[in-house]
C-alpha cells in the first residue's frame, strides 16, 4: 500500500488542506479554521482538560487509513532504531539535599524503574512521511501554541529528538517520570494486543511540595491510585508531565509492538537537544528485541 500522502518529489509545503484532510480528519479537527466557532471550542475543551486533568486526548484525530500508513512505515523503520534497555529510568535526576532526611524521601528517590523500548530518530524519518507533514504544517503548531497559552512556539529544530516514533515490544515499558517541561504531544498509530497503557497521576507535586507520600503510594498501588489515558490508534494526546509522574505500563504478550509518534515543539525558534544525549543514543544497539 501506498504509505505518504506526498511523493518523493513534492515537499510538505505543496500540500492542499484538502490533501491534508486525508491525514488529518479536519471535518472533525477543524485545525484549519481555529477562529470559527468550532475551532475555538476544540482549543477551549482541550485547555480545559488539561487544567482539570493534565492531559487532553482527541480520538481518531487521524483518519484510519492514515493509522495504517503511518503503521507500515513505522515497520519499515524498527530495524533501524536505537534499542533502550537493561538501564532503569532515573526518575528522579536532579539531587534534594532535603530528602536525605526523610525516609520515606529518600526511598522514592532510590526506587528503580525499568526501562525498554525503541525509538526512531527524527533523521530517520522521511521527509514525505505523513507524521512529518502533520509536524511541519503551521496549523497544528498554531493549535498547540493556542493550546498551550504560549505567545510563540515553533517546531523542534532536532535532527534527532525534534519529531520521533517509539515502539514497545512485549516485556517493554517506560518507567515512572516527569518531564522536563509541559510541552509533550503524542500521536499512538498502534496498540498491543495486551497492556501499555498509558498512566498517570496528575500534577501529583508542585512548585513548593514534592510530595513524595504520594508518589509512594503510587507507585505502591498505581492501580487505585494512578489515572489511565484513553487512547485507541490515532489518538493525539497533550499532556502536562513537568508535575504529573507517568509511565507506559509493560507491554503484554502481543503479536504487534505499541508504536507512538511524538512531536516536539518549543517556543524558542532554535531548540535543539543536548549532545551528550545523542551521543548515548547512538551508542545503543540497533533493532527489534530478538
Amino acid at each position: 500500500m501506498q504509505t505518504t500522502i506526498l511523493s518523493g518529489d513534492r515537499h510538505s509545503a505543496q500540500l492542499s488542506t484538502a490533501e491534508l484532510n486525508q491525514i488529518i480528519d479536519l471535518d472533525r479537527y477543524p485545525l484549519d479554521q481555529l477562529d470559527s466557532p468550532k475551532g475555538k471550542a476544540l482549543v477551549a475543551q482541550c485547555q480545559h482538560d488539561l487544567n482539570t486533568q493534565a492531559a487532553s486526548a482527541l480520538q481518531n484525530f487521524i483518519r484510519p487509513e492514515a493509522v495504517k500508513r503511518l503503521t507500515v512505515e513505522a515497520e519499515t523503520l524498527i530495524p533501524s532504531s536505537y534499542r533502550f534497555v537493561g538501564k532503569p529510568r532515573q526518575t528522579y535526576p536532579d539531587a534534594d539535599p532535603a530528602a536525605e532526611l526523610d525516609p520515606i524521601a529518600k526511598s522514592v528517590r532510590g526506587m528503580k524503574h525499568a526501562n525498554s523500548n525503541n525509538q526512531v530518530l527524527n533523521y530517520q524519518i522521511p521527509n514525505n512521511s505523513d507524521l512529518r507533514v502533520m509536524f511541519l504544517w503551521p496549523q497544528l503548531c498554531e493549535f498547540v501554541r493556542r493550546v498551550r497559552r504560549v505567545e510563540t512556539l515553533y517546531p523542534s529544530q532536532c535532527p534527532h529528538l525534534g519529531l520521533t516514533m517509539k515502539a514497545a515490544f512485549e516485556g517493554d515499558n517506560d518507567g515512572w517520570h516527569y518531564d522536563p517541561n509541559d510541552g509533550v504531544v503524542t500521536l499512538l498509530l498502534q496498540s498491543p494486543d495486551e497492556g501499555g497503557e498509558f498512566e498517570y497521576a496528575p500534577n501529583i507535586r508542585d512548585k513548593t511540595d514534592e510530595n513524595y507520600e504520594g508518589v509512594r503510594r503510587l507507585f505502591e498501588n498505581p492501580d487505585k491510585v494512578g489515572l489511565r489515558v484513553n487512547q485507541g490508534p490515532g489518538t493525539l494526546t497533550f499532556f502536562n508531565g513537568r508535575n504529573s509522574m507517568h509511565r507506559v505500563r509493560q507491554v503484554g504478550e502481543t503479536r504487534k509492538p505499541r508504536i507512538v509518534g511524538i512531536f516536539s515543539f518549543d517556543q524558542r525558534p532554535d531548540q535543539i537537544f543536548g549532545e551528550n544525549y545523542i551521543r548515548m543514543i547512538h551508542e545503543l544497539p540497533k533493532g527489534a528485541p530478538t
